[in-house]
């Protein structure tokens, strides 16, 4: 598996990929949320963010991206998860960090997880005003 950075190319299957694996992680949202968030994500976000693939036999594995020390999305294909790919991508950034800030959905207890795993702290709880959903606020330091 390699890591490289996004390329113009890329963004059409990225954005597929972030749909598939946001609508199956986030059950509690409607998917319609995340319809309406693929013209963004395409247009503002991606080319917006510092983002890395991970690519193995020329398929995209998963991403992540970074709006200077926030983490703004990290998402592995649905069949790929569990298998370290996100935690590598994560390695990959936080070589070149000394720290992450990152907001995720309390009720996606997976992801809750994974970050604990990954040494990230809980800093806050709030209400994303667009799902009316409790986020966490946290934090990893180097």
């Amino acid at each position: 598996m390699e890591i490289r950075k996004l390329e113009s190319a890329d963004i059409k299957d990225v954005v597929e990929l972030w749909y598939e694996v946001s609508i199956k992680a986030h059950s509690f949202i409607s998917p319609d949320y995340w319809k309406e968030n693929k013209v963004a994500m395409t247009e503002i976000y991606l080319p917006n963010s510092e983002t890395f693939l991970a690519i193995k036999d020329r398929k995209i594995l998963g991403f992540i991206s970074m709006a200077d020390n926030y983490l703004a999305a990290i998402f592995v294909q649905t069949n790929m998860q569990g298998l370290g790919i996100g935690k590598k991508l994560l390695n990959y950034i936080k070589d070149k960090r000394e720290t992450i800030q990152l907001k995720v959905y309390k009720k996606n207890t997976d992801s809750v997880q994974f970050y604990k795993r990954q040494d990230f702290k809980v800093l806050t709880e709030e209400v994303d005003k667009s799902t009316n959903e409790i986020e966490l606020l946290m934090e990893w330091n180097n």
